[in-house]
């Protein structure tokens, strides 16, 4: 079985890459107190009859040097003004959320903020032609008007209070949803930090289609159960991702992360309705290793208890090198690769200047791309530097690690393995045998599972393993 892990692909390169293709178009439909990515408007400066006019849903394609790449883009006139979302079928992108949404006149302007990607174009009648751009790439799009959008479904009741907020964090600000369960505090509370690159506040990504994250169906249940929660966008993604990313270029680094940790938690300690003593955190995948290093850096407001999910245990590199030698076993030269690899890697972490061999398959010279782009540095370098195990054995609060069976991105045998053998007695270890890497249940066998079947991670009918939330609200209740 191949083994992809998501936080290593930091960087989303728009190419034809063949992921799998979604074939639901659903809106969001957990109950956390968000609204649909379609229905957060962004404000223009045109009338409401003007917005309306443009309102509708567009085919067409992306072409960049002859490769096209299919795109669907959905416009919907709220209050004035506009909002948009963007499919990208050969990619597994489903209704991802577009930033800095204009009509002008006859000039159009979106974009894909964690992506770097901007559109410009001209409306002309039924049609829209215009230039493309990522990362120093140009290229051209075209859309034709196909039809009307669908109404969003309603936003659910929920029997809690769930409030969109956001602060300040230097030249950057920080965006997140609170919630706080009925009835009088201070509540105890769990601060959840997402996987890695462009991964939202709820777990979804625009590298996986659909929008029903894991982070906001375990909020929902947490908040049911009791304890306040606060997720929070990392600052490359969300509603602020384009302009925080002006202020981020070349700093991107395990120090970021950790001030947006440190903000997140002191924010969630300022509520009045939350139990300083008790806050937890719930970290997903690369996301385990800035909880780890939040709390071994001596925090002011330090973890009454830890629960790591899907959290790797060997070290980056070497989980980055079986990776890449299962993805070059079909080819003829595959240890010559490999050791190309290796020596571009070893040179990538003395930080010397190096290229992989151009004959390396374009799958992994774009998994190279990605570590060594500027924008990601020095933040490539430290994770794929990172030893998970040694940071766990410096926690003395009561951790909870929680890899399952059937994690595609994690092996729970190997990975486990490695923490079990640095872990304290403070540390519990569940291995629920159907979660996957975000705590879906996975009914396939294990031995049928590939990379492949990450795509489906967030679909609308996926829910949350019973067990994995069972034993994580179990483990919450003997620490209150």
């Amino acid at each position: 079985m191949i083994r992809i892990l998501p936080f290593l692909i930091i960087t989303l390169l728009l190419a034809a890459c063949g992921r799998a293709r979604s074939d639901s178009t659903e809106a969001t439909s957990t109950p956390t107190g968000s609204e649909p990515p379609a229905d957060t408007p962004v404000p223009t400066s045109e009338t409401s009859k003007e917005t309306t006019t443009f309102e509708g849903q567009w085919d067409g394609a992306i072409d960049i040097a002859g490769t096209q790449l299919g795109i669907t883009v959905k416009f919907r006139a709220v209050d004035g003004s506009l909002a948009a979302t963007i499919d990208i079928p050969q990619q597994g992108v489903i209704d991802l959320s577009l930033d800095d949404v204009s009509f002008d006149g006859e000039a159009v302007h979106f974009a894909i903020a964690s992506a770097g990607a901007t559109f410009d174009g001209k409306l002309d009648g039924e049609t829209i032609q215009g230039e493309f751009t990522q990362a120093g790439a140009r290229g051209s799009f075209d859309l034709q008007r196909s039809g009307e959008v669908a109404a969003p479904t309603a936003t659910p009741i929920l029997p809690y209070t769930a409030e969109e907020v956001t602060w300040a964090l230097d030249d950057t600000t920080m965006a997140a949803t609170l919630t706080l369960p009925e009835g009088n505090g201070p509540f105890p509370a769990v601060v959840f930090v997402a996987g890695s690159g462009p991964t939202d506040r709820d777990w979804n990504s625009p590298l996986l289609p659909g929008r029903n994250g894991s982070a906001a169906l375990l909020a929902d249940a947490l908040t049911r159960s009791g304890y306040a929660t606060l997720r929070y966008d990392k600052r490359v993604t969300g509603p602020y991702a384009q302009e925080n990313l002006a202020a981020l270029q070349g700093k991107i680094s395990f120090q970021s992360h950790l001030d947006e940790l440190v903000s997140a938690v002191d924010y969630l300690a300022a509520q009045a309705d939350v139990d300083t003593e008790q806050i937890y955190v719930l970290a997903n995948s690369e996301g385990t290793l800035h909880a780890l290093n939040y709390q071994t850096a001596d925090p002011a407001v330090p973890f009454a208890g830890m629960i790591l999910t899907g959290a790797p245990g060997r070290p980056m590199s070497e989980v980055l090198h079986q990776q890449i030698e299962q993805m070059l076993n079909a080819e003829p030269n595959h240890e010559e690769l490999l050791a190309n690899w290796d020596k571009a890697v070893a040179a990538f972490l003395a930080g010397k200047s190096t290229e992989l061999d151009p004959a390396m398959p374009d799958n992994i010279s774009q998994i190279w791309a990605g570590l060594t782009a500027p924008v990601n540095q020095p933040f490539s370098a430290e994770l794929l530097a990172a030893q998970p195990a040694g940071m766990l054995a410096k926690i003395d609060v009561p951790v909870l690690v929680m890899i399952g069976q059937k994690d595609i991105q994690v092996d729970w045998q190997a990975d486990g393995g490695v923490l079990e053998a640095a872990a304290g007695d403070n540390v519990t270890f569940s291995y629920p045998p159907d979660a996957n890497h975000v705590l879906k249940h996975e009914e396939k066998p294990a031995a049928e599972l590939s990379a492949a079947d990450a795509a489906s991670y967030n679909s609308a009918d996926r829910v949350l393993d019973e067990q994995a939330l069972r034993i994580i609200l179990d483990w919450l209740a003997a620490r209150g």
